[in-house]
């Protein structure tokens, strides 16, 4: 009966994965949204086994407190969305599938979509998201951009709303 619960429990997670496409596309521009409906969806559990490899590249470190010191030459900190969206938007990131990854929506699943599309439509697309965490991670794992968003501030450039973002970036030319 326990397996037959987990089964259940899982297919239930995949469906709200699944659906999540269609709010998504909802909040998106009609040139947009027809992408993400196009996309391929990459749920549970091959969702977490991608998520994990992510986490296992950073040696489980990701969003620990010394990470930003141990990792600084792969780190950038900033104060404000436009920074932000400015320096993924300098990202050169091939026009290939990569793996998109809406951390800030509970339950997200994965989509497989066009590294270029994403850079150029970053800034729709992350405040569709409400600047919450948004990952591009390349198919292969050798190169992603990883935007997480914190409390807290940058000491030298202070957010009033005390939010701060932290992007990760390995593998791809600025």
């Amino acid at each position: 009966m326990n397996e037959r619960k987990m089964l259940l429990k899982q297919k239930l997670r995949i469906n709200k994965q699944k659906s999540l496409r269609v709010e998504l596309m909802k909040l998106l521009p009609p040139d947009m949204s027809v992408v993400i409906e196009k996309s391929e969806l990459i749920t549970s559990p091959e969702l977490e086994k991608i998520l994990e490899k992510v986490h296992e590249k950073w040696n489980f470190d990701l969003h620990k407190n010394d990470f930003a010191l141990t990792y600084s030459d792969f780190r950038k900190e900033f104060s404000w969305e436009q920074e932000v969206m400015e320096y993924v938007q300098g990202c050169a990131i091939a026009e290939k599938k990569v793996y998109l990854f809406l951390g800030g929506i509970d339950d997200s699943p994965i989509f497989l979509v066009d590294g270029k599309w994403i850079v150029r439509n970053f800034s729709v697309l992350w405040n569709c998201i409400n600047y919450d965490d948004i990952w591009i991670i390349g198919q292969d794992f050798s190169y992603g951009v990883l935007v997480s968003r914190y409390g807290g501030y940058v000491e030298h450039d202070p957010n009033p709303k005390e939010i701060m973002y932290a992007i990760t970036k390995w593998g791809i030319k600025k």
